[in-house]
């Protein structure tokens, strides 16, 4: 009997490590990088499957990269030196359109976080004409928004106000206090910063959208195509931190003030504001969500017309979702 329990145990540790080969070797590249436009709290999933291993787990080995700014981060996908983008959704559009083969392939990140806020001595969108709006860069999420947001209080972006590129929040909210900028878009934290700093709430994103595609996943055709279980691989290790993060806000706030220098009480209100919504399943926004989003890309010139679906979108890794999601 000893000696049946020690053939049956060899036999399933064989079993075990040849199913773990075969497991490894079904994953195409193992060697991932993830670029990100820049770091900011909302994309915390990220950051908290590289720290807790859930890449790893998963059999990859990745490496996560911030730019300055989604248009870099395209630029950086386009050639070569970036597997995975994750981003704006504005911004992965710009690699759809570049004709390099760019697609989006996971949402999740859904979130109308956005609020405008303006300097003590403004406190209406009517008194911040001729001023100075801060956005990220030209072309980006907060870019797009912005003029959106001043078209729906009948102020003309290119006349009545200044748009200025300031980069992330943090060194525009210094702007701000340094009077270089008027009014600007923030999301969380910094748009709770700004207001305990005595700036004034002039709108909100929810006050135009419940929702809003704000990150998505987006990759090359070619690497789509040809590396699929490496990508749900990624997305499993996605899936293990969303559910992670949704279940430990304390550990997650503590990670999102190491990575990002920020003030824990200031990153657990963001936290709250956005952490609902961000879906592990990859889904895109609702239908009033996207509608948004063509709206204000069709305002400001971006685009004539709602893209067609299967011009930018590969649906395989949400719609297969739970076949391969970790259990």
């Amino acid at each position: 009997m000893l000696k049946f329990l020690k053939t049956f145990a060899t036999a399933a540790a064989v079993t075990a490590l040849s199913w773990g080969v075969a497991n490894a070797q079904a994953i195409e590249k193992k060697d991932i990088t993830i670029g990100l436009p820049l770091n900011t709290s909302t994309l915390l999933p990220i950051y908290v499957a590289d720290a807790q291993g859930f890449f790893k787990e998963e059999g990859v080995n990745v490496k996560v990269v911030a730019f300055k700014g989604g248009t870099e981060l395209v630029r950086g996908m386009v050639a070569g030196s970036v597997d995975i983008g994750v981003g704006a959704f504005s911004e992965a559009l710009l690699g759809v359109e570049s004709g390099q083969g760019v697609k989006i392939f996971y949402g999740g990140f859904n979130m109308a976080v956005f609020d405008w806020y303006s300097v003590p001595a403004i406190k209406t969108l009517e008194e911040a004409k001729g001023k100075r709006f801060g956005i990220s860069t030209f072309g980006s999420s907060t870019d797009f928004l912005t003029r959106y947001a001043l078209a729906t209080k009948d102020i003309n972006a290119k006349s009545d106000v200044q748009i200025v590129q300031g980069g992330g929040s943090v060194p525009r909210l210094a702007a701000m206090e340094a009077g270089q900028l008027e009014v600007n878009i923030f999301a969380t934290p910094e748009k709770f910063m700004a207001a305990d700093r005595g700036m004034n709430l002039l709108l909100q994103q929810k006050s135009i959208t419940p929702d809003f595609p704000f990150h998505c996943f987006y990759a090359r055709e070619d690497f789509i195509k040809n590396d699929p279980n490496a990508i749900k691989a990624v997305l499993r290790g996605f899936a293990k931190a969303v559910r992670w993060s949704k279940e430990h806000k304390e550990e997650s706030v503590k990670l999102l003030a190491s990575k990002l220098g920020l003030e824990e009480t200031y990153l657990a209100r963001g936290y709250d504001d956005f952490i609902d919504e961000v879906f592990e399943d990859g889904r895109l926004a609702s239908d009033a969500g996207m509608k948004a989003f063509w709206d204000i890309g069709i305002m400001n010139g971006s685009y004539k017309e709602p893209m067609p679906l299967a011009k930018y979108w590969v649906g395989t890794f949400h719609d297969t979702y739970n076949e391969w999601k970790p259990k």
